[in-house]
């Protein structure tokens, strides 16, 4: 396998995970850096975290009203999120990485919430893909930990 082909694959991946929320890209991380060589681990990392904000920008625009939202549910969610966000603006950025990060609260919502607060799309697109890609170094890195003893 070509470090090349491995990283326009996980790119792929990773864009389709980020607007289909159902398709889990750290299953599929796992598996590719258990497969790939330990040099592949970082690389894949990044290009999971450069795919993810890339599908991100199309999550964000549906946030501002771009793209009509399906489901009364998601909506409702989106406004008591933009209601949350609104009454504390300094905790914007901060909340953003931890859910880049941690996944907590979901990403999807707060890109969407990110969106619909008209959040500055490039300080998004930054702060996403910091928190991604620490994210996902740290899910690439831990198959690279247990081979040694697999082996």
């Amino acid at each position: 396998m070509s470090l090349l082909l491995a990283w326009l694959t996980t790119f792929g991946v990773a864009f389709a995970s980020a607007v289909v929320p159902v398709i889990p890209i750290e299953i599929y991380l796992l598996g590719a850096a258990a497969l790939a060589p330990k040099a592949f681990a970082l690389p894949l990392a990044l290009a999971a975290a450069l795919g993810q904000m890339a599908g991100k920008v199309l999550v964000y625009y549906a946030g501002t009203g771009a793209v009509k939202l399906p489901g009364r549910h998601l909506q409702t969610a989106l406004k008591r999120a933009n209601e949350y966000i609104a009454t504390r603006p300094k905790s914007g950025g901060s909340v953003m990485f931890l859910s880049a990060f941690l996944g907590f609260p979901p990403f999807v919502l707060m890109t969407l919430v990110a969106g619909a607060a008209r959040m500055n799309l490039w300080l998004f697109l930054i702060i996403g893909l910091v928190g991604r890609f620490f994210r996902f170094a740290v899910i690439v890195l831990a198959p690279q930990l247990v081979k040694p003893w697999i082996h």
